[in-house]
């Protein structure tokens, strides 16, 4: 958490941030715009710090390089010190000065939404969380999911018998890598738009800690919104969960 505070102190970093919020997934010499006055040296070294704490995540796409905005421990900072009451009204005023700011809602996810968080659990234990069927998960509000988990296999998340999410299973290579299509139907609006893909990349180098690298794709319109403000609350979730062996209330 030191890192994250001393990323967020200089305000140069802060810029790039924002610059990411704005639209994810820039290489270097886009988010070296923001920056003019500073050589491509130094923005690289200030995307250096923070990468180092969590807050950006790097993606190789063909040649380029792409840095994507990590909101996992920002969100951690803010669990910190929010309890579920302050946290929901907080994010309701937010909500709020969001929609008469930006009426037109949020832009189309036209680039992948990367997060990536440490967790202090075997990659096999990260998986079992991710796909146990039929057991309520208090990280995602309760819901269950079901599935087989074979390549070409449904998969649905409900709440009380209602689907929140479907799709189908694209590729599994247990325990490292989960591909599935993503299609919302929390909601008439997520509902009429085309579905995205969620991927889980899981990485443990025999410490007893996994990288979990969370991508979201071809999400737009209230689909991208919801999954951009929630994401982060749903894998921060996760890490306490698999961290403390007690669910979340």
């Amino acid at each position: 958490m030191d890192d994250v505070f001393r990323a967020l102190a200089d305000p140069h970093r802060r810029e790039l941030l924002d610059r990411l919020r704005a639209r994810d997934g820039q290489s270097l010499g886009e988010l070296a715009e923001a920056l003019p006055q500073m050589t491509r040296f130094g923005v690289a070294k200030h995307l250096r710090v923070l990468a180092d704490a969590g807050l950006v995540t790097t993606v190789r796409s063909g040649r380029r390089t792409l840095h994507h905005l990590n909101a996992v421990p920002l969100q951690e900072v803010a669990g910190r010190w929010l309890t579920p009451y302050t946290a929901t009204v907080a994010q309701s005023l937010l909500d709020l000065r969001s929609a008469i700011e930006n009426p037109d809602g949020s832009p189309p996810m036209s680039e992948p939404v990367v997060y990536r968080i440490l967790i202090r659990a075997s990659a096999e234990q990260v998986w079992s969380a991710l796909t146990d069927t039929g057991v309520p998960r208090s990280w995602m509000w309760g819901t269950t999911i079901e599935s087989t988990w074979q390549v070409g296999a449904p998969y649905a998340m409900s709440d009380g018998g209602t689907d929140l999410i479907v799709g189908t299973v694209r590729a599994v290579d247990r325990p490292r890598r989960l591909a599935m299509t993503f299609d919302p139907r929390w909601d008439d609006a997520s509902t009429a738009e085309e579905p995205g893909e969620l991927v889980y990349d899981l990485h443990d180098d025999g410490d007893g800690v996994t990288e979990l690298t969370v991508t979201i794709s071809g999400l737009a319109g209230t689909s991208a919104a919801s999954a951009a403000r929630d994401t982060p609350e749903i894998y921060s979730g996760l890490k306490s969960v698999l961290e403390t062996g007690e669910p979340l209330r």
